[in-house]
C-alpha cells in the first residue's frame, strides 16, 4: 500500500516540474517561433523530465510527506547550546554511557537515520537501547540495542539527547552492524552498512547480500539522528 502510495504522489509530485516548463515553453515559442526558440524550449523540457524523475526518485526514498515538509536549517544552529530549561539537553560520550547505565538517560530507543540515509523505511522500525561503551583511545562511542544492533560512532562531537530523539551532528565514521530479523544471532547472519566521512563526501560499504541498498547520504545532514 505505502509503495502504491509513493508511485502514486511521486509521479504527480515529479509531472510538476514539466507542468511549469510547458507554460514557459509556450511563452517562449510565442516570443521566438523560429529554431532557436524549439532549442530552448527542447532544453527545459528535457531539464524538467531530468528534475521530475530525481523528485520521483527521492519520494519513492523518503515518502510524500517528509519530501513535502523537509526543512533544512543551518548546520550551526545544530551547535547552539540548549538553555537551562530546555528539554533537550547536551551531552558528552562519558555522559551517554554514564545515563545508559544508571538508567538516567531521557531517550530510550527509536529508527536509525545516518547522515540523511534511513535504516530502513522511515519510522517503520524501533530498536530498544540496552547500554553503550565509551573507547577514549580510539575516541568511539558504541551503542548497543536490544537485538544485538550496534552504531559505533568515531569522534563523535555536538551530542544532543532528548526524549525523543539522539542526535549526533558530526562524526568522522559510523557503522552499523545488526543480524538478518528472525535468524539466530551468529557471525554468518550478521551484516554491516559503514560511512565514513572522507573530504567533501561520504564513503558507503556494506556487505548485504540480499538487494542493493540506495544510499541516500548527504553532508548537510547529522552524522545520526535516532527518531524516538
Amino acid at each position: 500500500m505505502r509503495k502504491a502510495i509513493n508511485s502514486i504522489t511521486g509521479f504527480i509530485i515529479g509531472l510538476a516540474p514539466l507542468a511549469g516548463t510547458t507554460i514557459i515553453g509556450i511563452a517562449i515559442y510565442a516570443s521566438l517561433p523560429n529554431t532557436i526558440g524549439l532549442i530552448i524550449v527542447g532544453f527545459l523540457v528535457v531539464s524538467s523530465l531530468w528534475l521530475g524523475l530525481k523528485m520521483f526518485k527521492r519520494v519513492q526514498i523518503v515518502g510524500p510527506i517528509e519530501f513535502m515538509t523537509s526543512v533544512h536549517a543551518s548546520p550551526d544552529l545544530d551547535n547552539l547550546e540548549p538553555t537551562n530549561d530546555s528539554e533537550t539537553k547536551r551531552r558528552n560520550p562519558e555522559e551517554i554511557v554514564e545515563r545508559i547505565k544508571n538508567n538516567d538517560h531521557l531517550f530510550k530507543g527509536g529508527t536509525f537515520r545516518i547522515y540523511g540515509d534511513w535504516f530502513g523505511k522511515p519510522y517503520d522500525n524501533y530498536h530498544e537501547l540496552k547500554y553503550a561503551e565509551f573507547d577514549k583511545q580510539l575516541n568511539r562511542l558504541t551503542l548497543v540495542f536490544k537485538e544485538n544492533e550496534r552504531l559505533e560512532i568515531y569522534n563523535p562531537r555536538h551530542i544532543f539527547e532528548a526524549s525523543t530523539f539522539l542526535k549526533v551532528v558530526n562524526a568522522d565514521r559510523i557503522t552499523l552492524t545488526w543480524f538478518y530479523l528472525g535468524k539466530t544471532h551468529v557471525k554468518e547472519n550478521q551484516y554491516y552498512l559503514d560511512y565514513k566521512r572522507n573530504n567533501n563526501k561520504i564513503v558507503t560499504q556494506t556487505d548485504v547480500d540480499w538487494y542493493k541498498p540506495t544510499f541516500d547520504v548527504s553532508l548537510g545532514e547529522p552524522a545520526l539522528i535516532i527518531y524516538g
